[in-house]
């Protein structure tokens, strides 16, 4: 008897994970192992290329303007403190409020701007400045359509590239975003000192169409902004999704009634945080090595 309820028990376990992957064929289910953590190691002492890496934990202001000025302020600090960094990462949407939940969809389109715009503008110069890539999350208007965006801005101050979030969640949708479509040219890949660079946003993590195409382009590096508060990681899962490096940048602080822990971060491909941790605005520098 004993017998039986164990196995009635683990069909009905099983029945349950086959719903749940079969309930959005786009939508990535992590594996125990690296969610929990199983200890890897990546050796990267006899790494050919790297990339002098800042990842910045920004606390935001419900004004974009006092935003802009702190990116600002960042980059001044990273260069002044970090002369050699090479790529500066900051958030998700970091020119205000991730979620504004009193004036929902009015805010979102009231901080946004076109791409190139005044802020791609005023950060360009200080990337011309310093001959540093940089890149960020804003608001996108481009054609009458409202996109959650990441741009590169490359060391002589021109844009590089352009991500837009196609993996919407529910906060996305109801501040007003619209889902970039599925397609090939969203598949954001540019090269930084010889290392294959994969740019997502927060969510495009879950999509399995993006880490297949990502991982068929062989990149090393994944740059992810991100408006998350979870707390610190003991390990990467997204590292080990994609067999990459991972910048992992965030914002920190209380917006309305979420306070975001500041979970900020560089990983390796087997999933070990190099430098990172949590509690404050703040940037993470590290120098990775791929070989």
């Amino acid at each position: 008897m004993k017998r039986t309820r164990t196995h009635i028990l683990l069909f009905f376990v099983l029945a349950a994970l086959f719903t749940i992957r079969c309930g959005d064929s786009d939508t990535i289910i992590q594996s125990l192992m690296d969610i929990s953590g199983a200890p890897l190691e990546y050796d990267d002492s006899r790494a050919t290329k790297h990339l002098n890496i800042a990842a910045v934990c920004l606390q935001c202001s419900p004004e974009k303007s006092e935003n802009v000025a702190n990116m600002q302020q960042m980059i001044h600090q990273i260069m002044l403190e970090k002369p050699e960094t090479e790529l500066i990462v900051f958030g998700e949407t970091i020119l205000g409020w991730y979620y504004q939940p009193d004036d929902l969809q009015h805010y979102q389109r009231s901080i946004a701007e076109s791409i190139p715009g005044p802020t791609t503008d005023s950060i360009a110069v200080l990337a011309d400045q310093y001959n540093v890539h940089i890149v960020f999350g804003l608001g996108e208007w481009n054609d009458g359509h409202l996109y959650n965006a990441q741009v590169l801005i490359n060391g002589d101050g021109a844009i590089e590239a352009i991500h837009r979030k196609y993996h919407l969640i529910d906060e996305d949708k109801e501040s007003g975003f619209e889902p970039y479509p599925q397609v090939a040219d969203n598949l954001t890949v540019v090269t930084l000192n010889g290392i294959r660079t994969g740019m997502i946003i927060c969510a495009d993590v879950s999509s399995a169409w993006l880490t297949k195409q990502l991982i068929h382009q062989d990149v090393e590096l994944i740059l992810h902004s991100l408006a998350s508060f979870e707390p610190e990681f003991k390990i990467d899962a997204v590292a080990r999704q994609f067999n990459t490096w991972v910048v992992f940048a965030n914002r920190y602080g209380q917006e309305k009634d979420t306070f975001y822990e500041g979970n900020c971060y560089i990983s390796d491909p087997a999933g070990t945080i190099r430098v990172g941790g949590n509690g404050k605005q703040r940037y993470e520098y590290y120098r990775i090595g791929v070989y």
